[in-house]
């Protein structure tokens, strides 16, 4: 992505974020990988929302790229396996079993002992955080992006970029303008 779109997307973003459509504003960064949100990452995890955390990451890496991402998928999914387990919704744990964690052939002594799950939800975003800030995939997509044009920005805040600025006859997007 050249670095005009990289900027032109950190301005919609904090604008989105300006203007309250957090919805929005994460797709667009699942969607572009240009910025992982770790907090909205972590109320999804310590909320319970394994499957929605797993979507949100998959914007940014899959279980394959390296080990750190193969052991966030793989706490993401044992922590579910577990919860699901602890509620005795043995339907969900078996399907999760059979279907989430047969991707990691490997015994993992952690399953053995699990506990409250909102105690172990804190111990799984522990053992995330270390692998996300130590994970290639995620250099340079921690920090909220800063647009380098503050007066784009105000003028997306303010309204002003309705199409008939020449700001916005200057803009050429995938070669059209």
């Amino acid at each position: 992505m050249s670095p005009v779109h990289k900027d032109l997307l950190s301005t919609i973003l904090q604008f989105l974020k300006y203007e309250n459509l957090q919805d929005t504003a994460h797709a667009l960064e699942r969607e572009t990988g240009i910025f992982f949100d770790a907090k909205h990452f972590e109320i999804m995890v310590l909320g319970g929302k394994f499957d929605e955390a797993e979507k949100y990451l998959s914007g940014f890496t899959n279980m394959h790229d390296n080990l750190d991402s193969t052991k966030i998928f793989f706490e993401l999914r044992k922590q579910k396996f577990l919860e699901a387990l602890d509620r005795k919704d043995r339907p969900k744990a078996l399907d999760v079993l059979t279907k989430e964690l047969q991707d990691f052939s490997r015994k993992h002594g952690t399953l053995r002992s699990y506990g409250d799950p909102k105690i172990e939800r804190i111990h799984v975003m522990n053992a995330l955080k270390t692998f996300i800030s130590d994970n290639p995939a995620f250099k340079g997509k921690m920090d909220p992006p800063t647009s380098r044009n503050a007066s784009l920005l105000r003028l997306l805040v303010r309204g002003d970029l309705d199409g008939s600025t020449s700001m916005t006859r200057d803009v050429t997007f995938s070669g059209r303008s």
